[in-house]
C-alpha cells in the first residue's frame, strides 16, 4: 500500500504544478497530453490489430494443413481399401490356368493348339506369385479373339493377357494369333 500512498503524492504535486500554469499553457499541456495519449491509443491498437492478424494467419494455416491431413487420410483409406480388395483377389485366385484358358476357348469357339504353362515366377519380393501359360491360335477370326481375350481377363481373381502378338493371314481375313496370359497369387 505504499505504492499507492507514493502515487497519490505525485498525482497531487503534479495537480499543484499543473494549477500554476497559465490558462494558455494549460490548453497546450492538455492537447499534447491527448496528442500523446491518441498515439499511444493507436500504437496498442496497432498492436492488437497486428496480434489478431497473426492468430488469424496462423489458424488458416494450420486449417489448411488440417484439410491436407483430412484429403492424406481419405486417400490412404481408399489406397489402403484398394491393396485389400487386391490382397482378397490374390488370395482367392485359386485359378487351374491351363484348364481356365482351355474353357474359355472353348465357349469362344475357339481351338487352342499350342498351350505351353511356364514356371511360377515370384514378384514383389517373393509375396506374388505369377503363372502364366502361352498359346498360338492360328486361323482365328477377330471377333472371336477379342471375345476370348475379354472372357479370359474377366474371370475370378488376377487374370491379365500380359502379351499379344497378332499377324494377318489376308488370303484368309483370319489372324494367327500369340499370346501370354498371366494369372497371379499371394504366397502362402
Amino acid at each position: 500500500m505504499i505504492w499507492m500512498e507514493q502515487l497519490k503524492a505525485l498525482l497531487a504535486e503534479v495537480q499543484s504544478r499543473f494549477q500554476q500554469f497559465s490558462p494558455r499553457e494549460r490548453r497546450l499541456i492538455t492537447l499534447a497530453g491527448s496528442a500523446v495519449g491518441m498515439f499511444l491509443f493507436l500504437i496498442l491498437l496497432f498492436s492488437f490489430s497486428n496480434s489478431a492478424a497473426s492468430y488469424r494467419r496462423r489458424t488458416d494455416q494450420k486449417l489448411i494443413k488440417f484439410r491436407e491431413v483430412q484429403s492424406l487420410a481419405a486417400n490412404y483409406r481408399e489406397a489402403e481399401q484398394a491393396r485389400q480388395r487386391v490382397e482378397q483377389q490374390l488370395t482367392a485366385n485359386s485359378v487351374s490356368l491351363v484348364s481356365y484358358v482351355e474353357d474359355k476357348g472353348t465357349n469362344a469357339g475357339l481351338s487352342i493348339p499350342t498351350l505351353t504353362p511356364k514356371g511360377d515366377v515370384p514378384l514383389a519380393e517373393g509375396r506374388i506369385i505369377e503363372s502364366s501359360v502361352e498359346i498360338m491360335m492360328p486361323d482365328v477370326r477377330i471377333d472371336k479373339l477379342v471375345t476370348f481375350l475379354n472372357d479370359v481377363e474377366r474371370g475370378p481373381g488376377v487374370i491379365k493377357v500380359k502379351y499379344l502378338r497378332v499377324e494377318p493371314r489376308p488370303s484368309a481375313e483370319n489372324l494367327t494369333a500369340w499370346a501370354t496370359i498371366a494369372t497371379y497369387r499371394m504366397k502362402q
